[in-house]
């Protein structure tokens, strides 16, 4: 079966049985917005991104918090151990990879490598880790993303593939934290872009 072609808006909503009037109203006006704000590639994602990763951290930490210390620490059969473990793997691994997008290459990977042993310590370097992220993000020149890397055997990235893969890594393990929360009947609430209170979208 040959698939027809579809060239313009209105035929992908006509091909989904819809008609562009059933386009949600806060997309189609962000959608009409967004050229305006000129910047291109993939700079806004990165922007974006960093304000979901440290909307995320908040509410994760924010809950972890609220765990005895001992639960923090008890293992509990994941891939690190336990709770404080991984939420330290996660931001020392995006140290690492945001340190080699700025020219600095990381150690070899040690998983029994800790940054911080107390939460307290842990949640303030993380706090102070993502408002950096988020002020390069949004401070950077647009084509600064683009800029390309080389590892050692000589494969060479853009700088925002690096950047997909430090905010991929901390949803991957941020899962497994939450997992576990859900197990011992917290609620952790909305994980979806939209809802993300620090989005700010074009003025109309």
């Amino acid at each position: 079966m040959e698939l027809p072609q579809i060239s313009d808006r209105a035929g992908w909503f006509a091909c989904a049985g819809l008609s562009e009037q059933d386009e949600p109203a806060r997309y189609r006006h962000h959608r009409r917005n967004r050229a305006a704000s000129r910047v291109s590639g993939y700079a806004p994602i990165a922007i974006e991104l960093s304000r979901y990763n440290q909307w995320q951290n908040e509410k994760l930490f924010g809950l972890v918090a609220l765990l005895p210390p001992d639960e923090r620490s008890r293992d509990r059969g994941m891939f690190f151990g336990d709770i404080l473990a991984t939420l330290d793997h996660i931001l020392m691994v995006e140290t690492q990879i945001f340190g080699y997008i700025n020219g600095v290459m990381p150690p070899p990977f040690d998983p029994k490598m800790r940054m911080e042993e107390e939460f307290d310590n842990l949640r303030a370097a993380r706090i102070g880790f993502d408002a950096r992220l988020r002020l390069a993000c949004e401070s950077a020149d647009p084509g600064w993303f683009d800029g390309m890397t080389e590892t050692p055997k000589g494969h060479r990235h853009p700088r925002s593939f690096w950047w997909s893969q430090l905010f991929n890594h901390g949803t991957h393990h941020r899962s497994q934290v939450t997992s576990e929360l859900t197990r011992m009947g917290v609620d952790y609430g909305s994980t979806d872009l939209p809802y993300n209170p620090l989005t700010q979208f074009p003025a109309p």
